[in-house]
């Protein structure tokens, strides 16, 4: 208010001066007006008077002269024989003609007299109209030119409060610009950074300036630290709640999908126990008729001597000897014997396995790669897991043509050893991937079935898992996951 005082102050001293100033200049105009008015009139008098006495002296040498011509006339008219003596007529008389030429003198003199009487009136009147019209005409310029001066010093005026009003308006504005649009302005950034979250910036406190925005300002840092510290409160506390909220949801979430999990793993365990039940009731039968077949065979080859019929036998005795390992390994999954779980390294038993396989991807040059993260040792029974892992590996080098590749991954995941197989070959269909761990399903002409299986049946007894799904190659990729020995390190 005392900046607004002051400005207000500053205004009307300049407002009181310019008014001051335009009265001056007002009254030097008047002065000037009446000095011309008077000039004006003094020289239509001085003009009034020249042509009176230009008249005047007109008037005088006109009846000199008429007075002088009417003589001349009179004495050339005048016959002088009137004027002779009568006692000597060659004579003129001249007293005669004085006393005739007074008399004429006279009478011319009374009828000059008489005209300059009648001129003296006409120019009485005369130079009264010419007083009157020059009065009328002073007058009506007087008139004019007052309403000349009078247009002039409002058109002044006008300007000149015009010129006061702008120089005013611009003051002020300056002032206002200066005093409170420009603070204002950067008060409403800083209030604009404060609703944008920016709570850091401390709002800048300027030294002078008006006195109501240095507390508006004062006001608003006030403000910016209430919120600041109020936000930083509620952004722990949120922060708090939040990793409250995202660690709650982790271990639904975790547990949700190990539920999940657990439960498909029971629903194909219960699948699977029902089916290798039936497998090994069958197996059972198969085997005690492979049993006797076997028992004929190795008769048969005993009794006969014919190479050829010897030759039969032998390719039967190995068809019924083959078809008797996959009623054991029915039988296995169906009735699982107790078997002690010792630390077994993953990494040995893909190295064992590769070698059991070399001479196959060899032959065919498949390039089999392999990818190594940590040494995961896992507690099992290592004849099981080689038997798992060889499955695996077979099946890839069966699902790519030659000069393809596999590749052979082993991981610590968490509490789980890993072993990964992926392949570039057709993969396994999404329909087909809930029944591929079941006994005699197979996508080959010349497969049984029991591969997956009897692989599926390990890992179960391992307490692991076995999952397939889509590999970034573009085929299939098998995981397999045991518990490990020991917690990784």
């Amino acid at each position: 208010m005392l900046t607004l005082g002051l400005v207000l102050g500053v205004v009307l001293l300049l407002g009181a001066a310019v008014v001051a100033w335009i009265a001056a200049e007002d009254g030097r105009t008047s002065r000037a007006e009446a000095q011309a008015e008077q000039d004006a009139a003094e020289k239509r008098v001085r003009d009034l008077s020249g042509e009176l006495l230009t008249l005047s002296q007109e008037i005088a040498t006109g009846l000199s002269e008429g007075h002088t011509a009417r003589l001349r006339a009179w004495l050339e008219q005048e016959p002088l024989a009137l004027y002779r003596k009568a006692d000597d007529p060659e004579r003129i008389d001249v007293e005669a003609i004085m006393s005739t030429l007074v008399a004429e003198v006279r009478r011319f003199g009374r009828e000059e007299n008489e005209r300059i009487a009648i001129l003296r009136e006409e120019m009485e009147r005369h130079t009264q109209a010419r007083i009157d019209a020059a009065m009328a005409a002073q007058r009506t310029a007087a008139a004019t030119r007052a309403d000349d001066a009078a247009r002039a010093r409002a058109r002044t005026l006008t300007l000149r409060f015009g010129l006061l009003l702008v120089g005013m308006a611009v003051i002020l504005t300056v002032t206002l610009l200066v005093l409170v649009v420009r603070p204002v302005r950067r008060l409403r950034g800083v209030v604009n950074r404060i609703a944008d979250g920016d709570l850091a910036t401390p709002v800048p406190l300027r030294q002078g300036g008006a006195e109501e925005l240095r507390t508006l300002a004062q006001d608003i840092e006030r403000m910016r630290d209430q919120i600041a510290g109020a936000t930083e409160g509620l952004e722990a506390e949120v922060a708090r709640k939040t990793a409250d909220l995202e660690t709650t949801l982790a271990e639904r979430t975790q547990a949700l999908d190990e539920l999940s999990a657990t439960r498909d793993r029971l629903v194909q365990s219960a699948k699977m126990a029902g089916l290798g039940t039936l497998a090994g009731g069958v197996a059972h039968e198969f085997n005690n008729l492979l049993g006797g077949i076997l028992g004929c065979v190795e008769g048969a080859r005993a009794d006969s001597s014919d190479p050829s019929v010897i030759e039969d036998l032998d390719v039967a005795h190995k068809t019924a000897q083959r078809a008797a390992v996959l009623v054991q390994a029915l039988l296995d999954v169906a009735k699982p014997g107790a078997r002690a779980l010792v630390p077994v390294k993953l990494d040995e038993v893909v190295a064992d396995v590769l070698r059991t396989a070399e001479p196959t991807y060899g032959r065919r040059r498949i390039q089999v790669r392999r990818e190594q993260a940590g040494e995961p040792v896992v507690l099992g029974d290592e004849g099981q897991l080689h038997q798992v892992v060889l499955n695996l590996v077979t099946n890839a080098l069966l699902a790519v043509d030659d000069d393809e590749a596999i590749v052979i991954a082993t991981r610590v995941d968490g509490r789980h050893g890993v072993v990964e197989v992926r392949d570039v070959g057709s993969g396994v269909a999404a329909e087909t991937r809930d029944r591929i761990f079941e006994p005699f399903f197979t996508g080959r002409e010349d497969g049984t079935g029991l591969g997956l299986f009897v692989s599926y049946g390990i890992v179960e007894r391992h307490g692991g898992r076995i999952t397939v799904d889509d590999a970034p190659e573009g085929g299939a990729r098998f995981t397999v996951a045991i518990p490990l020995a020991e917690p990784a390190r």
